[in-house]
């Protein structure tokens, strides 16, 4: 089912990250609503860890999480969202729909493309005012599942995969490398709302002279810049953020030749955001240059040339 619905491997971390920006949301718009629902929102973030010598990777955020019953409802039955359901509650009371378009959803097939890349998911959560939480795993083609409660599960969603052999001739890489989490990231995820951290390795040299040593250091980097500017009105972006913006987006050096930031309304809506250059890419006739204008749903990219 799942290599019937997706081509792209890599798209397992964009639907993870999708899902933990949900959770974040969702907490969010919960805390807004319940003033007696005890939750951390102070640091509201999604978490990249890797653990090289056992091929884990884990995504993990500290949202809304998930009762039992959310768990077998949502994960047990395959392609149901609790976003969908949330939207529609939302709309149907005329309250908050505004905040509801922001979240991005589907998480039940969403959460079944990990199984593209991993030998076994491993699923913890607890649900936000929730003294219990979940402890949810199976195997890659297996049609069963495992379900326990948990005593000390921190607040949100923690996903563990027990990634498979890298094998680049089926589009299968290595997913505990640094450089390819962070093409990931930048390529579907740079706009999310939420910081999407990971710890990173750093070697420097420490003392001086002859005396000089190699020393490793860790350090929390954000991945993502987070700034989705096509989403503020004119008014409130300053020329220099909408430059700064096309160089980043467009890896140029130049600065734009014509801004034009548009909003359409009816049927379907949609907010654009174009750049004329002021110079021709250097690229522009070769036959591996990308022409178009990329499409993001809820800050999350789709696909070029749209």
């Amino acid at each position: 089912m799942i290599h019937s619905v997706y081509s792209n491997k890599d798209t397992f971390l964009r639907e993870l990250v999708s899902n933990a920006s949900d959770a974040l949301d969702k907490l969010r718009l919960e805390t807004f609503r319940d003033k007696d629902l005890h939750a951390d929102t102070s640091d509201l973030h999604i978490e990249l860890e890797v653990d090289r010598d056992n091929r884990v990777l884990t995504v993990r955020d500290n949202g809304i999480g998930m009762s039992r019953a959310e768990v077998v409802d949502l994960i047990g039955t395959l392609a149901k969202s609790g976003t969908a359901q949330l939207r529609k509650q939302l709309l149907e009371a005329k309250a908050g729909d505004q905040q509801a378009e922001e979240l991005i959803g589907q998480f039940g097939i969403g959460f079944y493309s990990t199984f593209m890349v991993a030998d076994k998911v491993t699923l913890t959560t607890r649900r936000a005012g929730e003294n219990t939480g979940t402890r949810w795993e199976s195997a890659a083609g297996s049609s069963t599942y495992s379900i326990e409660e948990l005593d000390d599960a921190p607040q949100g969603t923690t996903v563990s995969l027990h990634l498979k052999p890298a094998d680049e001739d089926d589009h299968l890489f290595d997913y505990t490398q640094e450089w390819k989490l962070r093409e990931i990231v930048k390529k579907y995820s740079d706009f999310i709302a939420w910081p999407i951290r990971m710890d990173v390795e750093r070697t420097v040299l420490d003392g001086e002279g002859e005396d000089k040593t190699e020393k490793t250091l860790v350090e929390t980097q954000t991945l993502n810049s987070q700034k989705a500017l096509w989403t503020r009105p004119r008014s409130e972006v300053s020329d220099e953020e909408y430059t700064e913006f096309y160089k980043h987006v467009a890896h140029a050096w130049d600065d734009p030749l014509e801004i034009i930031p548009m909003r359409a309304e009816g049927t379907f809506e949609y907010q654009a955001l174009l750049f004329i250059p002021s110079h021709a890419p250097f690229d522009l006739f070769t036959r591996e240059h990308k022409r178009g204008v990329q499409l993001y749903v809820r800050r999350v990219f789709i696909m070029d040339n749209c």
